[in-house]
């Protein structure tokens, strides 16, 4: 089972941050992913409840890697890994 599938009955506003859209604020509501992967991320300030814009979303086709501010920090992240982190508007 699909991990954005747990949280469409809570809110049609949640989808994985590499289908986030572009120039909007939005906050990571669960990261599905291994324990390691999961530490890196919050070792990069990215865990449940952290508000943050995206600068440049995943485009189609590209291998380019999506950019995300969370405060002052800018943050570039693979879309692969972008698809483990769910977020909302």
């Amino acid at each position: 089972m699909a991990a954005e599938q747990v949280y469409r009955s809570r809110s049609e506003k949640i989808m994985n941050l590499s289908k986030f859209p572009h120039d909007v604020v939005g906050t990571i509501v669960d990261i599905v992913a291994d324990v390691e992967l999961h530490g890196r991320l919050m070792g990069m300030g990215l865990f449940t409840g952290t508000r943050f814009r995206l600068l440049r979303g995943c485009t189609p086709g590209s291998s380019i890697p999506l950019v995300l501010a969370v405060g002052e920090t800018r943050i570039a992240l693979d879309k692969n890994i972008a698809e483990m982190i769910l977020v909302e508007c």
